[in-house]
């Protein structure tokens, strides 16, 4: 990204030269280690090694590693799968009637030749040798040579014999055996020389019968390869994976590669393209701070982001190349303390882009980015307006719960699911997801404080009552305590309206007027029938004195140890708005008087809470006085003569911030002060609301009681 681009940006946004220094800083470093990461092989105890060769160092296992030997399991795999009770077989009778019909085929041709008297008993011979090629040439002449009655006898026992033994089914690997047996079926009236004569010319019609159901046979075969469980192998830490001397074997190199000791050669290609991948992502990264939040490169907001980036990159680096720890590497533990810390628009966006960087890292693997960005989306949606603890626990069990279910589904594409591999994933994504939670309860109140920003938990803490700022505040200024509740509500309202913190707004409003402990009589609202001092002062010692209980409140809150976002607040509530009641009676009294003498000291807000927070301060204050002087009127009908509307009131007072230029410097569109407007109306409706005037109670008046007289006649 240009320099030129990143100067003409922080002009535009009033950035200095610091802020732009600590951005490019942060850049430079995210850039450098993301390269180096993937463009550098920097891991520890190198092995160059190939199946076959010999090992010329002995290599030991740095940590314990249990996981899935893809070979050890393709091997028993394939074990399975060759086992011949898999093998299903068929006996086919057409291969009996085949033969038979072969076999008179050939006795029909020796009864020709034994007839015929044209040729030589040497020429029949041959002849007849040739039909049955593994019939010899002396059996074929004692063929031709057998008395008609002898020679039916043979045929007669030769159809019967090899029709018997192809009754039967015969495997290919049972032919010889069936062969050599045929003597034992032989007749036993039958002569040597007839028997002989039998097994010469059976024999060669003996053959299989039985042929493999090619379908049936793979899919037992595939099934009994799909029921073989992954074979799991263990190394304990320090034991040997290949020895000085030793022949390195295809497992050796498996352990190897496991431990990421194996250094497989990356090509210049690969070592460019990542490297290109992980400038675009910086680029993304910067362009994404540059253009959305700004606030966090102007202060100590990048410092948390650097560590949240740059040390599990690092961490990554180390450790992603063993397989055993892709699954319960925290990484969700960053955007999680950035939710916690920052925001959880924030958290999400670098939360996924640290999946793509630390998936890069890991070998290029798409799963570690669905695993590692699905893990950081479920913690954050779960911890980032935490108010209690528990909520840690629960965003734990969201960070397991969507990591196994990613797991599982990569498994799943890979054909490898199996009881085992689930509760092997079980188990270490219960381990990622309670490392999570705790790395993150642990650390965040830690960095939150070291860094200066406020947590939930933390606001939760300073809002209750007994906090002793708020118990002085509800003792010493009771009327200021109350009005603080009131513009409470309204600012987180109107904060929740337009997309800020509303429990910061909540809380930060209950600590805005603590200044006014230091004299709480000189503020109205807690005057109740006393006589103002204010009657007894000139109109500059009185603005003064409202001036300085800013000042005051930013005094008590620092001794207090508040945090720094709610000391803002308070020296940015009235902005650098002018006290119009004394600037007034001033003028009257002295034509010359300076303006700047009655306007608070400032700074004007800069955020939208602090705007917002202005506003309902101001508006609360404006409502609740004329209502008090009865100049509040619910509808225009009643309105002049110095009365006017609620929403014209509300209006009347936000356009002076407005045309006063308060709201300049904080981010609130018009769009959202409309928002806002709206809002602050709709709740102050519901506070002054007309009341239903109830007839008095008259007490009855007593009847008197007239005495009952009779007379009686006799």
């Amino acid at each position: 990204m240009p320099l030129r681009w990143i100067y003409r940006h922080a002009n535009a946004t009033e950035t200095s030269w610091r802020d732009l220094t600590r951005l490019l800083l942060f850049s430079v470093s995210l850039l450098a280690l993301s390269v180096v990461s993937v463009a550098i092989d920097w891991r520890p105890n190198d092995a160059t090694l190939q199946t076959g060769s010999i090992a010329d160092r002995t290599i030991k296992a740095p940590e314990s590693l249990s996981f899935t030997s893809a070979l050890r399991t393709a091997e028993r795999r394939k074990e399975a799968y060759d086992d011949q009770r898999n093998v299903i077989t068929v006996h086919d009778e057409n291969v009996r009637t085949e033969q038979l019909a072969a076999l008179r085929q050939f006795l029909d041709a020796a009864d020709e030749l034994r007839v015929k008297r044209d040729v030589s008993r040497e020429e029949a011979a041959a002849d007849l040798q040739a039909k049955l090629g593994d019939l010899p040439v002396s059996d074929a002449t004692r063929i031709l040579g057998l008395s008609s009655a002898s020679w039916e006898r043979v045929r007669a026992e030769s159809i019967r014999l090899v029709g018997l033994t192809l009754a039967d089914p015969i495997k290919q690997d049972e032919v010889r055996p069936r062969k050599d047996s045929l003597a034992d079926r032989l007749a036993p009236q039958l002569s040597s020389e007839e028997q002989s004569l039998v097994l010469a010319i059976s024999r060669p019609f003996i053959r299989a019968n039985v042929h493999i159901d090619d379908d049936r046979t793979h899919a037992n075969r595939e099934a009994a390869a799909s029921a073989v469980e992954p074979v799991t192998v263990n190394v304990l830490a320090g034991q040997a994976i290949v020895r000085d001397g030793d022949i390195v074997s295809a497992y050796d190199i498996e352990k190897l590669e496991k431990f990421g000791l194996l250094n497989r050669a990356i090509d210049l290609s690969t070592r460019l393209g990542r490297s290109a991948l992980m400038v675009i992502l910086t680029m993304v990264t910067i362009g994404y701070l540059l253009r959305f939040q700004p606030q966090l490169w102007r202060g100590r907001q990048l410092l948390l982001l650097s560590i949240v980036m740059l040390m599990p990159m690092m961490v990554a680096r180390l450790v992603l190349p063993h397989a055993n720890i892709q699954y319960i590497f925290p990484i969700a533990a960053s955007a999680m303390l950035l939710a916690m810390l920052l925001d959880y628009q924030i958290a999400l966006t670098i939360g996924t882009l640290l999946s793509f960087y630390v998936a890069i890292i890991a070998d290029m693997s798409m799963e570690l980015i669905f695993l590692y960005a699905v893990a950081s989306v479920a913690g954050v949606l779960v911890v980032w307006n935490a108010e209690r603890t528990i909520r840690f626990v629960w965003a734990g069990v969201a960070v397991s719960a969507s990591m196994f279910v990613v797991a599982l589904a990569f498994n799943a594409l890979t054909m490898t699911v199996t009881w085992s591999i689930v509760g092997e994933r079980a188990i270490e994504v219960a381990v990622a997801g309670a490392l999570a939670s705790s790395m993150t309860f642990l650390s965040f109140s830690v960095i939150g404080s070291a860094l200066g920003i406020t947590t939930h938990l933390q606001l939760m803490e300073l809002a209750h009552p007994s906090r002793p700022l708020l118990y002085r505040l509800a003792r010493e200024a009771p009327g200021t305590y109350h009005h603080s509740i009131v513009v409470s509500n309204l600012a987180e309202s109107g904060v929740e309206a337009v997309g800020g913190d509303p429990l910061f707004a909540r809380v930060a409003v209950l600590y805005h007027d603590i200044g006014k402990l230091e004299r709480p009589t000189f503020f109205i609202e807690n005057q109740g029938h006393i006589e103002n001092p204010h009657d007894l002062l000139d109109p500059q010692t009185s603005a003064r004195v409202i001036l300085d209980h800013v000042s005051d409140g930013v005094r008590l809150a620092r001794k207090a140890h508040l945090p720094a976002a709610i000391v803002s607040i308070i020296a940015q509530h009235h902005g650098t708005s002018l006290i119009r009641y004394f600037y007034q009676r001033a003028l009257d009294i002295d034509g010359t008087v300076s303006e700047a003498d009655f306007r608070y000291p400032g700074p004007k807000p800069q955020t939208k809470e602090a705007g917002v927070i202005m506003l309902s301060d101001a508006v609360e204050a404006t409502v609740r006085a004329a209502a008090g002087s009865g100049r509040l009127v619910r509808s225009k009908e009643h309105a002049g003569e110095g009365k006017d509307t609620l929403d014209a009131i509300v209006t009347q007072v936000i356009r002076e911030r407005v045309d006063d230029g308060q709201l300049d410097e904080c981010d609130l569109t018009l769009r959202e002060i409309e928002l806002i407007r709206r809002t602050f109306v709709q709740m102050l409706e519901g506070v002054y609301h007309p009341r239903v005037e109830y007839p008095a109670t008259v007490e009855p008046t007593a009847s008197p009681v007239t005495p009952v007289t009779s007379s009686a006649s006799e």
